[in-house]
């Protein structure tokens, strides 16, 4: 029983970490809170969290509000590579291995479920790593 809750909280945490790689290399525009048009598209909250109703308060809450406020910080950084770095989703993958080995989960088990779940999704997970790739080596290359 105690390995079983173990092996749960592993999984939550890896979980909660995917969610938060995700969202933090996904667009504003793409999170709930833009869609209840609660921020607009550069995060900047332009409802009151007093005026909303059960629904959108669950877009921007405890999590979510970390999010959005994390985002506009990464934003804010100077360097456009490390910037682009912060947001991809093969970085985001690294971390996330990291994070499981850290809390003594298996890593690459890890990044392959969720591989083989976003690719039965419909994702291309091999072209967003491709992409990333070439796009990172024309920028070394041409001196970004």
């Amino acid at each position: 029983m105690i390995n079983e809750v173990n092996d749960l909280n592993k999984v939550v945490s890896a979980f909660t970490v995917y969610k938060f790689i995700k969202l933090i290399s996904s667009p504003f525009t793409s999170m709930d809170a833009y869609k209840y048009k609660i921020i607009d598209s550069s995060g900047r909250f332009i409802r009151s969290l007093d005026s909303l109703d059960s629904n959108e308060k669950k877009s921007v809450d405890v999590f979510n509000r970390l999010i959005i406020n994390l985002k506009k910080i990464i934003n804010k950084v100077p360097d456009p590579k490390l910037k682009a770095q912060l947001k991809t989703f093969p970085t985001a993958m690294i971390l996330l291995r990291d994070e499981a080995e850290k809390h003594g989960g298996d890593g690459e088990y890890v990044i392959n479920e969720i591989t083989q779940y976003l690719n039965d999704e419909g994702v291309d997970i091999d072209n967003i790593e491709l992409n990333w790739l070439f796009n990172t080596e024309v920028g070394e290359n041409n001196g970004e």
